[in-house]
């Protein structure tokens, strides 16, 4: 019962900064929706909401470290000293052609 509410949240897009209350609209039609109490729903809720937003600060962390990796790469091609960091702005307009 658990793991179809948690999916029936996943398929809705529920948001992983929103509360229960806010997101009834999106999910209280759905047959999923009546499979726990109350007090099950909003525990629940509340875990997946928590696991959710840990999950997407993981996702922007590992996108960020990507960027900056492939910048790094990028300075590296151009026979920039990796010791001299410079930001991309200065990059782009020394490097432009």
């Amino acid at each position: 019962r658990i793991k179809q509410f948690k999916d029936l949240l996943i398929e809705k897009d529920v948001s992983a900064y929103s509360t229960l209350e806010k997101e009834l609209q999106k999910i209280v039609f759905d047959p999923r929706f009546l499979l726990l109490t109350s007090k099950e729903r909003k525990a629940v809720f509340d875990k997946y909401v928590r696991d959710r937003a840990n999950q997407e600060k993981e996702e922007k962390a590992a996108a960020l470290k990507k960027k900056k990796e492939e910048f790094r790469q990028l300075l590296k091609e151009a026979g920039v000293s990796l010791k001299n960091m410079i930001s991309f702005s200065e990059f782009s307009s020394r490097h432009a052609k």
